[in-house]
């Protein structure tokens, strides 16, 4: 399939904001993830236990009783 220059103009910008929106959104779950890491690191040093002790039990709650 051959396509005009115009065609080949529009995938191209199509591929980088693609490229770029992938970008971001890797961000943003790298830091949603370091962000809940460090939220279960505070919840286990107030439990006084290790974070693998934490997490080992299951899902964490805030369930303190």
């Amino acid at each position: 399939m051959q396509f005009t220059p115009t065609e080949q103009a529009a995938i191209t910008a199509h591929a980088a904001s693609l490229g770029e929106y992938v970008r971001q959104a890797m961000t943003e779950r790298a830091l949603t993830w370091q962000r809940e890491q460090d939220a279960f690191t505070r919840l286990a040093e107030r439990r006084g236990i290790s974070l693998r002790d934490l997490l080992r039990r299951g899902r964490p709650t805030d369930d303190l009783s």
